[in-house]
């Protein structure tokens, strides 16, 4: 264990991470590959977001199907 205060966690609320938060950045970088790489990690974030819309529908759909067939026997 490193000594010293190790400062706050980060709890991320989109993807569960928790611990340290930790900004990386390379100065070898480009404005126009930071662009790129941002405009990557937004649809990214898009498609998993998209994915989890999905699956929540699905599940509530599911529930919507059990309940009535309970209620109906």
């Amino acid at each position: 264990m490193a000594g010293g205060y190790g400062g706050y966690n980060y709890r991320c609320k989109k993807c569960g991470y928790s611990g340290a938060l930790v900004v990386e950045f390379d100065d070898d970088i480009t404005p126009e590959e930071e662009r790129e790489l941002q405009k990557e990690y937004r649809e990214e974030v898009q498609e998993y977001e998209q994915k989890r819309r999905s699956l929540f529908w699905i599940i509530m759909a599911l529930i919507f199907i059990g309940v009535i067939l309970f209620v109906r026997f």
